[in-house]
């Protein structure tokens, strides 16, 4: 035992100094020359163990991978003499976008508490033209084994491609179509972005992709060759005007994984080859930045027919249906209904108006609530949007409320159908005790609630004498008191008449609540976006904004359109940058719907401009 501790202890502590005397150095290595589009590594090495790595901000280069990290240990024993050495490394794997010489900020790293930083790095990134000897004879070595059958290029062969596809390209004016964008692969891919989502002009879009989910993979034959294939997104499109409409191509960039043909004696030389997929340790396989676009797509949009189509029809298309509910119909004055009127089906449901319906004269009637229960399917958009009208007699007697007609589209007969509401017939009674006022805050019923009493306190006032002989018969109060009431009732019938003729015009209400209508929506989207439900703060946003255009400038909502938008507002005046402001609005919203990145920051960003580009066109239109 004595003997093995004289042995153990010499050991540690020659072990010990070993490790002490290490000097820590961190330090990064690169090549110098690169050309444009090239892609190369940037290795940082500490010989230490280390922590809390910060990598450098790259201009001029893109981040293709990395940081990949990866450590080491070596203890070495040689004439009794120990030495350990660590090795740690942060790997890069980068790609020149443009010529110029570029410097690569130092990174940092922390070891014992101790905050170490490497040297800055200088690239030169030349053309693709002006290629150095090395490089020529680099490329001139790799023609060569290509021409040996050793390798094989990833950009001449279809290897990854996307494809967009419609299930029609005829379809009627208002009527669902599906485009779905699929992304064929036949080798390994990665960190798959979106750089530029198509634009859909002429089209309400919906998305009908799950964010949240994985991409579905099924496997297809293409000309013999087996791919994966992969939905990367799916949009449903309703037509808002006819003719040839064209859809963008939808770009996106995606790492593609290429492996090199070799030779069999090549293969044979490590087992290790095909263990290892990471191009950092296996020469065979190697990264490809690929930039992938679909083919822009082609829609005939039809007209709807003329023949047979209804003086009322609003534009509804698909298959759908009508139904309305009322929850009494024996009541007294001053009491509220709730009338509602359902439409439900698979069709542009979310695009369908307000109902004209006529109510008794008696009646008072406000703004339906609109709600809209809209199911998303791989199949298409479906669902109902309810219309909730809270009526209130003001007079007893026996109502009827006239069926109301409702007439849409069928795609699938390519006719014109209508369906009716049911007939109802109330009977309002006369309220017991004094008639009290009434106040209405919402739609619903227990919003509505009543002010004032049966019972009046009598107020204690003291006696007034009269003087002898005083009559107030031809007197001048006598007179006035006979004139005032003619002139108040004059006045109280034009101002009834006025208001009269404003309720009945529905365009100028729809103007004069368009601003509240709108704040309302933005309200109900700033609780979203508090809560960070991205799905439907973006639906209370469009809902603000082209609910706005369409009430202010009595457009309806099939016909809004960019161009349509642009128009209405250069009619009323409204500066051109205003103008460009909420088409960029308008734009940012639709982009950031499916763009990929930090929802949060771009709510908050979508729901500042919405409620500044309303603001400002309110003040301009004054």
């Amino acid at each position: 035992m004595k003997k093995f501790l004289k042995i153990l202890i010499p050991l540690l502590l020659i072990f010990v100094s070993a490790i002490q005397a290490q000097e820590v150095e961190f330090t990064a290595s690169t090549r110098k020359t690169v050309r444009v589009g090239e892609q190369f590594r940037l290795i940082y090495t500490l010989n230490a163990k280390g922590s809390n790595f910060k990598g450098p901000k790259f201009d001029g280069f893109q981040n293709l991978s990395g940081p990949n990290s990866s450590s080491s240990s070596n203890v070495q024993i040689i004439n009794g003499s120990m030495t350990r050495s660590v090795s740690n490394t942060y790997t890069y794997y980068l790609r020149a976008l443009k010529e110029g010489e570029f410097t690569i900020p130092p990174a940092t790293i922390y070891h014992n508490k101790k905050k170490y930083e490497s040297d800055s790095l200088r690239v030169k990134v030349i053309g693709s033209g002006n290629v150095s000897r090395q490089t020529q004879q680099r490329s001139s070595s790799k023609q060569q084994n290509i021409n040996n059958g050793q390798t094989q290029s990833p950009n001449n062969v279809n290897e990854v491609f996307l494809k967009a596809t419609l299930d029609k390209s005829n379809p009627y004016l208002g009527e669902q179509i599906i485009v779905n964008y699929r992304l064929y692969t036949k080798v390994p891919i990665s960190s798959i972005s979106i750089n530029n989502l198509s634009s859909f002009k002429g089209f309400w879009s919906k998305n009908l992709t799950d964010e949240n989910r994985r991409l579905k993979q099924t496997t297809e034959y293409i000309n013999g060759e087996e791919y994966v294939v992969a939905e990367i997104r799916k949009i449903a499109l309703f037509p808002q005007m006819t003719g040839d409409l064209t859809i963008e191509p939808m770009e996106i960039e995606c790492i593609a994984q290429i492996r090199k043909q070799t030779t069999s004696r090549q293969r044979s030389r490590s087992l290790f080859d095909n263990f290892f997929d990471d191009p950092f340790f296996n020469s065979n396989v190697y990264n490809v930045n690929k930039t992938l676009k679909s083919e822009p797509l082609k829609i005939q949009v039809k007209p709807l027919p003329l023949k047979n189509k209804p003086f009322d029809f609003n534009g509804a298309v698909g298959d759908l249906s009508v139904r309305s509910k009322i929850d009494k119909t024996e009541l007294k004055i001053n009491e509220a209904i709730n009338f509602s009127i359902t439409i439900s089906g698979k069709g542009n449901i979310e695009l369908i108006d307000e109902f004209n319906v006529l109510f008794p004269p008696d009646f008072e009637a406000y703004d339906p609530k609109i709600t809209n229960n809209i199911k998303i399917t791989n199949f298409g958009v479906s669902g109902s949007r309810k219309f909730e009208y809270l009526l209130i007699p003001r007079n007893p007697g026996q109502f009827v409320i006239e069926p109301v007609e409702f007439t849409y589209f069928d795609v699938s007969e390519k006719r014109y159908k209508t369906h009716y509401t049911p007939k109802y017939l109330i009977n309002v009674e006369k309220g017991s005790g004094t008639t009290a006022n009434v106040t209405y805050s919402g739609v619903a019923q227990e919003d509505v609630r009543y002010i004032g009493s049966d019972i009046r306190h009598i107020k204690n006032l003291p006696i007034k004498l009269l003087k002898i002989n005083y009559y107030f018969f031809g007197s001048t109060a006598f007179y006035l008191l006979l004139i005032i009431p003619v002139i108040l009732l004059i006045v109280v019938v034009l101002m009834w008449k006025n208001l009269e003729k404003k309720h009945s015009n529905i365009v100028l209400m729809k103007h004069n609540k368009a601003t509240k209508v709108a704040k309302r929506n933005l309200k109900k989207a700033k609780i979203f976006l508090n809560e960070k439900i991205k799905k439907k703060f973006y639906i209370e946003i469009s809902q603000a904004l082209w609910g706005y255009l369409s009430d202010k400038f009595h457009i309806p909502r099939a016909e809004l359109s960019m161009d349509s938008v642009s128009e209405a507002l250069t009619k009323k005046n409204v500066r051109p940058e205003t103008i460009e402001k909420f088409i960029a609005t308008l734009n940012n919203c639709e982009f950031a719907r499916f763009a990929p990145g930090d929802a949060a920051s771009m709510m908050e960003g979508i729901y500042k401009e919405a409620f500044e580009i309303i603001s400002k066109i309110e003040r301009e239109l004054r």
